[in-house]
C-alpha cells in the first residue's frame, strides 16, 4: 500500500465536504482510515483505491490512521499514521510563472519570511515534473505539508501565501494550499489530451506540437536540452555577474551586457511544456483531493492565440470539477496584470485575453474573476507585487464563496450602458456606493481639485462613428456611474483596453473597474 504523495503529516482536509483518501495497494485488498472517530474503507481495484470520509467540521490537530488489510487480516507492514492533521479551507492554485513566483522573492517577502508564524497555514508543494519515473515516485514518499513558521515556507506561492494570510485572519480556521504549476506554461499543458482534442481551439496546440517534434528522437530532444539550459545558464551568470557591479543596471543595460532570457525552451515527448502533459504529471497526482477551490493564474503564454483562450477555459473549469468530483467547485480566475516588453508594440493581445478570461468566468457558474488591471510593471513580466494578487482575490472569495462581506467586495463592473449619440452613460454594478480616483503604480497620479469632471480619470477610448481610430474622451465622473463626451456620435466604448496603461477607477472597497469593450451595434 502506497498514500498519494500529497497525504502526510501537518496536512490540511477541507472541512464539511467528503474528504477522499487514495493511493495505489494490490487488488483485492481492503484499505480503512481513521480518524476523530470517523471510519470508512474501500477495496483497491486496478491497483489504486480511494476511501470516501463523511463530512467533518474544522478542528485538529488530530491523528489519521490507514491500515491495510488482506482476508480480514492486517497486512505485513501494512499500517502508515499520519500527524497533526487538521481540517479547515483548503485551495488548489494553478497555473504558471506568476502564480509560481515564490515568496521569498516577491516585495516584502522576506519581511514575511521573518515575522510569520502562522500554524494552522500550511502548504504543499507538488513536484515539477514532465514525467513520471522511479525518482519522481521516490521523491513522492518524502514530500510534506509544512507550517508556515520559522520562515520555513521560502518557496511557497506569494500570491497564495498572501491570500493564506487574509483567508485565515477572516475565517478563523486552518487554511491549506496546495501549490500545483509550472512557469511558462500554456493552458493547454493543464487539459488532458483527449479534451484538447475536442475544439479546434484545442486541436491547434497538438498540431503545432506534432509539427515540431516531426521526427525526432529522444537523443535529438536530449541534445536541444543541453543548447537550452547552456544558453540560459550563460543569461542567469552574465545577470548575476552585471548586477553584482551594479546593483542599479537599467533593464537596458542588462539587457546589452545579457542578452534577453532563451525562451521558449525545446519541445520534446517528455517535455513539460507538450500539450496535455502536466495534466497526467501534476494534476492528476492529487486528483481527487477534496478542496473548497481553484485558484488559476495563468495566460501570459497563450497571448498570441487569444481568440480560442475562452472556449479552453471553460473546459479547464469543467476539468477541474471533474477530476475533483465537485459540480460546484468554485473556480476563481486571475487575470492577467498590464504588461508590455521594452521597445515593444502594444498589440493589445494581453487585452483580448482578459477578455476572453472575462467571457469563460460569465459562461460558468461558481466563477470569479480577479482583475489585476491596474498591477503589473513595465518590461517585467514577473511584477513583485505579489500581495495585491494574493489579498484581492481573497477579498473576492470572500465575499463570493464565503458571504463575509465584512472582509469582502466585489470588483466593479459594467451594468448598464445608455448611449446618446455623441455622449454614452456607464452604470456599474459592485460600486458599494460610490466610484473612485485612486493611485496604484502603473503611474504617479496627477493630484487635481476642483469640480466633477474628473480630467484625471485614465483608462477609457470611445470609437467615433465613420472613424477608424479610438481617441480619448472627456470624461465626467458621477456617483455611481461615468459619462463619456465627444464631438461627434459614439459607437464604441472600452477601458483599459491594452497590454499596458494608465487605469485608476475603484469603487469604495478598492476593487478596480475590469476593463472591457462594447460596442453599440
Amino acid at each position: 500500500m502506497r498514500l498519494a504523495g500529497i497525504f502526510s503529516d501537518h496536512m490540511i482536509l477541507q472541512r464539511e465536504k467528503e474528504v477522499r483518501v487514495f493511493g495505489d495497494a494490490e487488488d483485492g485488498h481492503r484499505i480503512r482510515v481513521e480518524i476523530d472517530g470517523l471510519t470508512s474503507d474501500a477495496l483497491a481495484k486496478d491497483g489504486r483505491f480511494v476511501v470516501r470520509l463523511p463530512k467533518h467540521p474544522a478542528g485538529g490537530p488530530y491523528i489519521m490512521t490507514v491500515t491495510e488489510e488482506t482476508a480480514g487480516t492486517p497486512s505485513e507492514n501494512s499500517k502508515i499514521v499520519l500527524q497533526d492533521i487538521c481540517f479547515g479551507e483548503v485551495w488548489i492554485d494553478n497555473g504558471q510563472s506568476n502564480i509560481e513566483f515564490e515568496i521569498q522573492n516577491a516585495r516584502g517577502g522576506r519581511e514575511e519570511l521573518e515575522t510569520a508564524d502562522l500554524p494552522m497555514v500550511r502548504y504543499f508543494k507538488c513536484i515539477k515534473t514532465p514525467v513520471i519515473d522511479d525518482d519522481v515516485i521516490e521523491q513522492e514518499k518524502w514530500q510534506q505539508w509544512k507550517p508556515l513558521t520559522g520562515g520555513q515556507f521560502r518557496d511557497m506561492s506569494g500570491v497564495a501565501y498572501f491570500f493564506a494570510k487574509k483567508l485565515h485572519a477572516a475565517l478563523g480556521v486552518p487554511v491549506g494550499i496546495v501549490d500545483c504549476y509550472q512557469g511558462g506554461t500554456s493552458i493547454s499543458c493543464w487539459l488532458s489530451e483527449e479534451r484538447l482534442s475536442r475544439y479546434p481551439e484545442g486541436r491547434v496546440y497538438q498540431e503545432d506540437f506534432a509539427a515540431a517534434i516531426q521526427g525526432q528522437s529522444e537523443e535529438d530532444y536530449d541534445r536541444l536540452l543541453l543548447e537550452y539550459n547552456a544558453m540560459v545558464e550563460k543569461h542567469l551568470r552574465l545577470s548575476a555577474e552585471a548586477k553584482e557591479k551594479n546593483p542599479d543596471i537599467s533593464p537596458e543595460e542588462l539587457s546589452a551586457v545579457a542578452g534577453d532570457y532563451p525562451w521558449p525552451p525545446p519541445q520534446g515527448l517528455r517535455s513539460a511544456f507538450r500539450p496535455g502533459g502536466l495534466y497526467h504529471t501534476m494534476l492528476e497526482r492529487i486528483a481527487p483531493f477534496a478542496a473548497r477551490g481553484i485558484l488559476y493564474y495563468q495566460g501570459e503564454e497563450d497571448s498570441p492565440k487569444a481568440s480560442g483562450y475562452a472556449v479552453l477555459l471553460s473546459e479547464l473549469i469543467r476539468e477541474f470539477r471533474d477530476l475533483f468530483e465537485d459540480e460546484a467547485l468554485p473556480v476563481t480566475i486571475l487575470q492577467l496584470p498590464m504588461f508590455i516588453g521594452r521597445n515593444c508594440e502594444d498589440m493589445r493581445d494581453w487585452a483580448y485575453l482578459r477578455e476572453a478570461q472575462e467571457q469563460a468566468v460569465l459562461g460558468a457558474r461558481d466563477t470569479i474573476l480577479v482583475p489585476l488591471i491596474d498591477c503589473g510593471e513595465y518590461d517585467n513580466v514577473h511584477p513583485l507585487d505579489k500581495k495585491t494578487p494574493g489579498e484581492r482575490t481573497a477579498q473576492e472569495v470572500l465575499d463570493s464563496v464565503y458571504g463575509n462581506h465584512k472582509d469582502g467586495g466585489r470588483s466593479m463592473r459594467v451594468r448598464e450602458v445608455q448611449w446618446k449619440r455623441s455622449e454614452v452613460e456607464i452604470h456599474f454594478a459592485n460600486t458599494y456606493g460610490s466610484i473612485r480616483i485612486g493611485e496604484n503604480e502603473l503611474f504617479d497620479l496627477r493630484k487635481e481639485k476642483g469640480g466633477k469632471e474628473a480630467a484625471h480619470v485614465y483608462g477609457f477610448e470611445v470609437h467615433q462613428v465613420g472613424r477608424e481610430d479610438w481617441v480619448v474622451p472627456r470624461v465626467v465622473l458621477e456617483q455611481e456611474a461615468v459619462r463619456l463626451q465627444t464631438d461627434q456620435p459614439i459607437d464604441g466604448i472600452r477601458y483599459g483596453f491594452f497590454n499596458y496603461g494608465k487605469v485608476n477607477l475603484y469603487n469604495a472597497e478598492g476593487l478596480p473597474l475590469c476593463p472591457f469593450r462594447r460596442m453599440k451595434y
